[in-house]
């Protein structure tokens, strides 16, 4: 597998246009190619506040398949759709390779089948229940100009209708209504789902799981984490950390990532009329390696992934570290950081990094002069 190094962009002045292009096709109507109409808008913003106040209410949607209401569905591929590729494409530029052959599970339009594709995969194959999503996402991506093949899979009363194996499977936002957690012996039938998959891998293969920020999907998300781990799968991302997970020993502590969110037009307009306050991609997810290599070979040193925005506290900033060494807390005594420590001033969620000269004690760091920061791998970039 090739390096995955090229940093790419959204695009979404180009994808904007396809995916309202698209819209009206499923909907019969015809329009500007590159705005809603009046009426049109109404209609979308009227169906994503439906779909969002049940994705919200966590239940609603279980054991429905929304994409067979063409309202629903436009209002995924308008909105939701835009969010889940801006996730996948992160996600996927922290893969050390660019994968070949990609499986996107519970697929819906695409949106992470398209992320993968625009990441260089060569094969990607989208597969769910519904065929007029898979379908509508296999139109957007032809438009744009790439080939996406679309299978139709009932994932939880079917094998697996695809030979061979993958160099990366996607999971993204599905288990909820796959596994509903209100149903007895939910986990071990997820687990042993994610696990046929993980026996689809190549050796270099990954398996991808994605899902929201919300509490409930987060501490499933890192669940999953600690029980695959404990049975010997390892992570590439975003856990450096290779115990238990240390948010799962406390109340409320949630653990996910948190990503730039370039929102065109539309967007913002659809939040501004829905009183949406979503500023930034936040998502729970885990990137797990295929269990013959192991855990990713790091440099010797201490790591550490940053696991939250900067937390104001006596006058200064800390940031939550979780590292090769655990859990920490990283501050400064300086006003001013010259060069060596500077990228203090600016660190991200979700960025790995370490530190040379600091003042240690228990779980506290703190900068001091002489200190010095290191990003070792930016949001969205591989382990070095």
């Amino acid at each position: 597998m090739k390096t995955n190094k090229k940093a790419l962009t959204p695009d979404l002045e180009t994808i904007m246009p396809i995916l309202i292009w698209a819209w009206r096709r499923m909907h019969k109507l015809s329009g500007p190619p590159d705005a809603l109409q009046t009426r049109e808008f109404r209609s979308v913003v009227a169906a994503v506040k439906a779909l969002e106040e049940r994705s919200l209410d966590g239940q609603s949607l279980i054991g429905q398949d929304y994409f067979n209401n063409p309202t629903l569905l436009g209002a995924y591929l308008l909105y939701q759709w835009v969010i889940h590729y801006q996730q996948g494409l992160s996600l996927i530029g922290e893969l050390p390779s660019k994968p070949r052959r990609v499986l996107d599970v519970c697929s819906g339009p695409a949106a992470f089948a398209f992320a993968a594709l625009r990441h260089g995969a060569n094969e990607v194959i989208a597969t769910d229940q519904n065929v007029n999503a898979l379908q509508l996402g296999a139109d957007v991506c032809g438009r744009y100009g790439l080939p996406l093949q679309v299978r139709k899979w009932n994932c939880t009363k079917q094998p697996l209708p695809i030979e061979g194996k993958f160099d990366l499977i996607i999971v993204g936002h599905c288990l909820e209504e796959l596994f509903p957690s209100t149903k007895k012996g939910w986990q071990e039938k997820q687990d042993a789902f994610l696990k046929t998959l993980l026996n689809r891998l190549t050796p270099e293969g990954y398996l991808l799981i994605v899902d929201n920020s919300f509490t409930e999907a987060n501490r499933r998300v890192l669940q999953l984490r600690d029980t695959f781990v404990s049975d010997g799968v390892p992570v590439q991302a975003p856990c450096v950390w290779r115990g238990e997970c240390p948010a799962l020993k406390v109340q409320n502590s949630p653990c996910y990532a948190q990503r730039e969110f370039e929102k065109p037009y539309l967007i913002r307009e659809i939040q501004r009329a829905n009183s949406i306050n979503l500023s930034s991609l936040k998502m729970s997810y885990v990137i797990f390696r295929n269990p013959v290599v192991g855990w990713p070979e790091l440099p010797e040193k201490k790591l550490y992934r940053v696991i939250s925005p900067p937390v104001e506290a006596f006058g200064s900033k800390r940031f939550y570290l979780c590292g090769t060494d655990g859990k920490k807390q990283l501050g400064s005594r300086l006003t001013t950081h010259p060069v060596e420590s500077r990228a203090f001033e600016y660190l991200r969620r979700g960025e790995l990094i370490s530190f040379t000269d600091v003042l240690e004690s228990q779980n506290a760091i703190d900068i001091i002069e002489g200190s010095q920061v290191h990003v070792e791998a930016p949001c969205g970039k591989p382990l070095p």
